[in-house]
C-alpha cells in the first residue's frame, strides 16, 4: 500500500490526498463520526482489496492548507497555520467509552464476565474479529454476528480510532513543516512522514482492546510507537 502523491505545482492540481479520499468523508468538527467513520471503514477495505497505491511523487510536499482539505477539514486554522484536534479527539474517546459500556452489559447479559479483558478488530467485509486469548471468544464472536447493531457501534469506533490516529500524524507534519527553513527540508518532512502514514494505515485493523477499566486502541499504541505523540 502506499500513498497517493500528485501533482501539486498549481491551484487546479490535485492535492496530496485527491486519489486517497475522493469518494469519502474524512472526520472533522463538521461532520457526522458515524458517516465519517464508516466512509473511512469503506476507504479501507477498498485500498486494501487493491493492494497498493501510487508511489508518492519525489520532491513534491503538500502546504498544511492543500492537506487541510483533504484531511483535517475545519479543526484546520489557516490563520495560524495549526491543527486543532482536541474536539475529535475527545469525540473518539467519548464514543469509545460508551461503546466499551455497551460491551460490558452484552457481556454480562449472555452470563460472560465483563472483566475479562477483550480484542476486538475488524475483518474482511467489516467482520468483527475477537482474539482467542479469551476463553470465551466464540461466544463473544457470535454475540456480534447476532446483534447487528452492537457490531456496527464497534465498527464505527474502531475506523474513528484509526483515522483519529492519521490526522494526528498529519498534525505532526503540519507543525514541522511550519518549522522548516527551506522547501528541502519540507521535502525530506514529507518522504518521512507519507512514509510513516503509509506503514499506518498498511497496519489499521480497527483493533482495541476493552479491559475492566480502560480502552486502549492499537493505532494511538502505533503512534506512539513511531514517536508522533
Amino acid at each position: 500500500m502506499g500513498f497517493v502523491m500528485s501533482a501539486i505545482a498549481s491551484a487546479s492540481a490535485k492535492s496530496v490526498f485527491g486519489d486517497l479520499l475522493t469518494a469519502h468523508q474524512t472526520v472533522a468538527s463538521n461532520t457526522p463520526a458515524t458517516m465519517a467513520a464508516t466512509k473511512f471503514a469503506d476507504y479501507l477495505e477498498e485500498k486494501q482489496g487493491a493492494g497498493k497505491l501510487p508511489s508518492v511523487t519525489p520532491g513534491r510536499h503538500p502546504t498544511p492548507e492543500q492537506l487541510a482539505k483533504v484531511l483535517f477539514g475545519t479543526a484546520y486554522d489557516p490563520e495560524t497555520k495549526t491543527v486543532r484536534l482536541e474536539k475529535i479527539a475527545a469525540e473518539a474517546q467519548k464514543s469509545t467509552a460508551e461503546f466499551a459500556g455497551q460491551l460490558k452489559q452484552a457481556l454480562a447479559a449472555h452470563g460472560i464476565d465483563p472483566n475479562i479483558p477483550v480484542e476486538l478488530s475488524t475483518g474482511a467485509g467489516g467482520r468483527i474479529i475477537v482474539d482467542n486469548s479469551h476463553p470465551r471468544a466464540a461466544e463473544i464472536s457470535k454475540l456480534f454476528g447476532d446483534d447487528p447493531v452492537l457490531a456496527e457501534a464497534y465498527r464505527s469506533i474502531a475506523a474513528q480510532n484509526d483515522q483519529l490516529t492519521l490526522m494526528q500524524a498529519g498534525a505532526a507534519y503540519v507543525k514541522d513543516w511550519n518549522a522548516a527553513k527551506t522547501d528541502g527540508e519540507r521535502t525530506a518532512l514529507w518522504n518521512r512522514y507519507s512514509t510513516l502514514m503509509d506503514k499506518m494505515i498498511s497496519m489499521f485493523s480497527g483493533r482495541i482492546t476493552f479491559g475492566p477499566s480502560t480502552e486502549v486502541a492499537e493505532s494511538q499504541q502505533m503512534l506512539r510507537r513511531m514517536g508522533l505523540s
